[in-house]
């Protein structure tokens, strides 16, 4: 179904235009005669071609949401001139070239969405002007050269999505000044350099994603005074330098992401303070000392993953305190000690990893209450003694790897 050119012309009657509809074709050139046109909403349909220049020319429009079509070519550099627009709307077309900058015109601009498309070039210092805005979302383009530090004057921003890029440079300090903010993802980029301390300032923070980059130098110790953040992704940089204990401090947090990094020194004990902490993610680091008993504190735990560091020392039997746990890995360290009969109170355990260490003893006889397991990888360890015959009964078992061990006896 393709739009009717005559809803361009204003002396005829305008249908209400509801998205989830079957439109197809181009947006006609003649929709720009509508002088009187508040908001022009055709998002989630088929609609094909370019943005018409004429789009610019509605004085009085104030939403333009065409989002979720298949719109091509640039974005009209004439769509500054709308100096009324409050919602700007594009993301997840097949648009190209550069942000024109005309865009930094648009002072009442409180919510700008270009993500999902081929956008290509720096973003605009100019976009910093934009006193009123509060979501700025130009994630999965292809977005290259610096953040600029102009971005630390909206100070309305509530969230700042820039992921899924090409953006390099440092992360500018002047990010520290969204005291509004509450989401920020800069992951899946090419940033370099170390994280600023004044992030710590960013007391609405309620998720920060700076995974997927590559980041230098430690984890500031000002970020334990995000006191509302619930979701913290540094994995997959280079980072170094110890974990803050601060980290500790973040009551509200459920997922702690620092993996795959150059971290080194121990576990602080102040992580089993985080009582709202589902997921655990410390793998690939340079980790080294025991585990914490502390850890055993964290009820809500779901994920824990310990993974290729250094770790030593024997494995804390409150770990078994975790009954909600539903995948341990702590394989590719240098644990020893026996493994605590206390694991055949994790009723949940699904995935249970300790390949690779120095381990010792027997396989626990309470393993045959983990009805739930689907993989239990005890292979290149000390394991001495017999199977036992419990492990009959995981009946959910897919894999078992016992390989690499001084195991005797029949099966």
């Amino acid at each position: 179904m393709s739009i009717p050119l005559a809803l361009g012309n204003p002396s005829r009657s305008v249908p209400p235009i509801t998205p989830h509809n079957l439109l197809s074709g181009s947006i006609p050139a003649s929709f720009g005669n509508l002088s009187g046109l508040k908001l022009l909403d055709l998002s989630y349909n088929a609609l094909s071609g370019s943005i018409p220049a004429s789009m610019g020319n509605p004085s009085s429009l104030e939403g333009l949401d065409l989002e979720w079509n298949a719109l091509s070519g640039s974005i009209p550099a004439s769509l500054g001139e709308l100096s009324q627009l409050v919602t700007l709307n594009l993301g997840w077309n097949k648009l190209r070239g550069s942000i024109p900058s005309p865009l930094g015109n648009l002072s009442n601009l409180s919510w700008l969405y270009l993500s999902g498309n081929n956008l290509s070039g720096s973003i605009l210092a100019s976009l910093g002007d934009l006193s009123q805005l509060e979501e700025l979302h130009l994630f999965q383009n292809e977005l290259s050269g610096s953040i600029p530090a102009s971005m630390g004057n909206l100070v309305s921003l509530e969230r700042l999505y820039l992921s899924y890029n090409a953006l390099s440079g440092s992360i500018p300090a002047s990010m520290g000044n969204l005291s509004s903010l509450e989401g920020l993802t800069l992951g899946w980029n090419a940033l370099s350099g170390s994280i600023p301390a004044s992030m710590g300032n960013l007391s609405s923070l309620e998720g920060l994603t700076l995974g997927w980059n590559e980041l230098s130098g430690s984890i500031p110790a000002s970020l334990g005074n995000l006191s509302n953040l619930s979701r913290l992704y540094l994995n997959d940089n280079e980072l170094s330098g110890s974990i803050p204990s601060a980290l500790g401090d973040l009551s509200n947090l459920s997922g702690l992401y620092l993996s795959d990094n150059e971290l080194s020194g121990s576990i602080p004990s102040a992580l089993g303070d985080l009582s709202n902490l589902s997921g655990l993610y410390l793998s690939g680091n340079e980790l080294s000392g025991s585990i914490p008993s502390a850890l055993g504190n964290l009820s809500n735990l779901k994920t824990l993953k310990l993974y290729s560091n250094e770790l030593s020392g024997s494995i804390p039997l409150e770990l078994g305190n975790l009954s909600g746990l539903k995948l341990l890995d702590l394989s590719g360290n240098e644990l020893s000690g026996s493994i605590p009969a206390s694991f055949g109170n994790l009723f949940n355990l699904e995935r249970l990893n300790l390949n690779g260490n120095k381990l010792s003893g027997s396989i626990p006889a309470s393993f045959g209450n983990l009805s739930g397991l689907k993989l239990l990888d005890l292979s290149s360890n000390e394991l001495s003694g017999s199977i036992s015959l419990t492990l009959g009964n995981l009946s959910n078992l897919s894999r078992l790897a016992l390989r690499g061990n001084n195991l005797s006896g029949c099966i």
